[in-house]
C-alpha cells in the first residue's frame, strides 16, 4: 500500500526524516512510507483544516478553492502548514512503529541475569506524546461542539410576538 509513485509533497520527506531522527544512511524507514505517511497526514489533518487541502488519486495535493488562503500559489502548502503535516506524520510513524514493538517491550528475571528493555517504549511514548501535544499547540485540537441555538416560534405562550390572537384567522 505504499506510495511509490513521486507526489507534489516529497519535498517535505527530508524533514521529515530529520525529525524522526532517520537522517543517516541505510535508512530505517524507505522514501515510499514516508510519502505514504506525508500523504496520510494531510487526509487526517483534514476535518480540523476544513477541508483546506484536497488528495486527488494520484495522491497528489491541491488547494480547495472554497477555503480562504493567506498566500496565494505557489507552493501548493503553506509555509506554516509544513511544520503540522510533519508532526502529523511522525505521529503517524511512530504510533505504528509502537504498536508494533509492544510485544517486545518487557522484562524478564532469573537466578543471575535482570533484563528490561521498558525503557525504550517509554521514551518511544514519550516522543509520541510531545508530536502530539507540539501539534495541539499549533493547531486548535478537533472536539465535539454543540450546534448553535436557533430561535423558533412558540404559539400558544403568552406575549409571544409570533403567536397569532385568537380571534382573528
Amino acid at each position: 500500500m505504499a506510495i511509490t509513485d513521486p507526489t507534489n509533497i516529497d519535498y517535505l520527506i527530508e524533514e521529515l526524516r530529520l525529525h524522526l531522527g532517520d537522517y543517516i544512511e541505510p535508512y530505517r524507514y524507505l522514501d515510499e512510507w514516508l510519502r505514504t505517511a506525508l500523504v496520510a497526514s494531510v487526509k487526517t489533518l483534514s476535518r480540523r483544516w476544513q477541508y483546506k487541502y484536497i488528495v486527488d488519486t494520484d495522491y497528489n495535493i491541491s488547494r480547495n478553492n472554497t477555503y480562504t488562503f493567506t498566500f496565494a500559489e505557489p507552493p501548493i502548502i503553506e509555509k506554516g502548514d509544513e511544520r503540522p503535516i510533519i508532526l502529523q506524520a511522525s505521529i503517524l510513524i511512530k504510533g505504528g512503529a509502537l504498536e508494533n514493538s509492544a510485544w517486545n517491550v518487557g522484562t524478564w528475571r532469573d537466578a543471575e541475569i535482570y533484563v528490561s528493555n521498558t525503557e525504550g517504549g517509554k521514551m518511544r511514548n514519550a516522543s509520541l506524546l510531545r508530536d502530539m501535544d507540539e501539534l495541539d499547540d499549533l493547531l486548535k485540537p478537533p472536539s465535539k461542539r454543540l450546534g448553535k441555538a436557533i430561535k423558533g416560534s412558540l404559539p400558544g405562550f403568552k406575549d409571544n410576538a409570533y403567536d397569532r390572537p385568537l380571534g382573528n384567522k
